[in-house]
């Protein structure tokens, strides 16, 4: 038995992890380009070549993780958490804004997004903390302190503002739960007072009819887990409290948060304004049709119709030039990607290994699910990136360092 941080025992490789992700990234690059082909700068100043070395810059990342013990991560988990709560006080104090929202410190070289940082710390410290102590409604008091650790970095982000970013800490803190010992019922109560919020708020009869069964469901589902009468009329209060409540925090939103659920609900009542990133991102990726325009040959993307077409919208260019041929291929290399990582947690009985290697999952699938969505009208636009696809120097060795995480946990496997 070896001793220190590094591991001495043979690795074991997964090719087809491996190769799905380098394939996602050469994907990632050659979008970047015909997105930004125009660009009249040296070649090493444009968007791909500067993708191309934050890729390698995180592959180096990657590589370095493998070998680290999964002891030592424990042991970095409450140092990691700090660091990235100080960074993103910091942010919040001194950073600039970049349209509209200071998340970035600038270094000149690269700008840092503290947030997607943030991300990678509270993932091992979740899960650190959730694989020594189970979660129960049963016992209230323990969620006093993984409730405490997430609340921190989601209102630090939240004011920011990045909503979707302190989402992401919300679903990773989900799925922690989940697997430190909750059901999907007790998910469902716990997230309710947020659907009441949402299916409330609406002057038309279809929401408020669904809000009424969401509180049926709601009262069906404590009394099915047997809570304490204390707790099930806590739970049922709440929901109501914050049905009626709607109005309140719809008015706490920044505008531009409110302007994205309303262009999301109607993108044609202003066409040329908030509604203009949707309806080009649909018009694009319509026009691919089967089998695309071709690489480079996407009009939309060429004519600077899509607006922020190398980072949030990379999947209507992928839809533009290689149509629904080229998107199922990347949606099944996702898939595959997903498949291969969740499968991690099979190879050690460790508990901090299946929440890590889940949560990590969750990061992917949460980026994969809502930026996809974004960009086809599904959901209200978004600064999520596509993983490996999107332009992006923080995000991408982010990616790379979940994926050096995750190949970690794989290669220490005891099973």
């Amino acid at each position: 038995m070896s001793s220190g941080r590094f591991v001495d025992k043979p690795l074991k490789i997964d090719w087809v992890f491996i190769g799905v992700t380098l394939t996602l990234m050469t994907c990632g690059v050659l979008l970047v380009y015909s997105a930004t082909v125009n660009e009249e700068i040296a070649f090493y100043d444009t968007h791909w070549f500067r993708q191309i070395i934050y890729f390698l810059m995180g592959i180096a990342i990657a590589v370095g993780l493998v070998f680290v013990k999964i002891d030592w991560l424990k042991r970095a988990a409450v140092p990691s958490y700090v660091i990235a709560l100080l960074m993103l006080v910091f942010v919040l104090i001194f950073a600039g804004d970049v349209k509209g929202a200071g998340r970035w410190i600038d270094l000149k070289v690269i700008k840092l997004q503290p947030s997607e940082f943030a991300k990678i710390a509270y993932l091992i410290t979740i899960s650190y903390w959730l694989s020594k102590h189970p979660v129960s409604l049963y016992k209230l008091k323990s969620f006093l302190v993984p409730l405490g650790l997430f609340i921190v970095p989601f209102l630090l982000v939240l004011k920011q503002p990045d909503l979707s970013t302190a989402l992401v800490f919300t679903a990773v803190t989900l799925v922690g739960f989940f697997f430190a010992g909750l059901t999907f019922t007790d998910l469902f109560l716990i997230v309710s007072p947020a659907l009441s919020v949402l299916f409330s708020h609406s002057q038309s009869m279809q929401i408020p009819v669904l809000w009424g069964a969401q509180i049926c469901l709601v009262v069906f589902s404590v009394l099915r887990r047997h809570l304490s009468k204390k707790l099930t009329g806590v739970i049922i209060a709440t929901n109501i409290l914050a049905g009626y409540a709607s109005t309140m925090v719809w008015n706490m939103l920044e505008p531009h948060q409110q302007k994205r659920v309303n262009t999301f609900l109607d993108p044609m009542s202003d066409p040329l304004g908030d509604g203009y990133q949707v309806l080009q991102s649909i018009t694009a990726i319509g026009s691919g049709g089967i089998g695309g325009k071709g690489f480079g040959n996407g009009s939309q993307t060429n004519l600077s119709f899509l607006p922020e077409e190398h980072t949030d919208f990379i999947f209507s260019v992928l839809g533009e030039q290689f149509g629904f041929v080229g998107c199922a291929v990347i949606l099944v290399l996702f898939t595959l990607f997903l498949w291969r990582a969740s499968s991690i947690c099979k190879t050690n009985d460790d508990p901090f290994v299946t929440l890590v290697t889940m949560g990590a999952a969750t990061i992917f699938l949460f980026h994969i699910t809502v930026n996809i969505a974004m960009t086809i009208g599904l959901m209200p636009v978004t600064g999520l990136p596509l993983p490996f696809l999107s332009y992006g120097g923080s995000f991408a060795l982010v990616c790379l360092f979940l994926v050096g995480l995750l190949m970690c946990l794989r290669y220490q496997g005891n099973k």
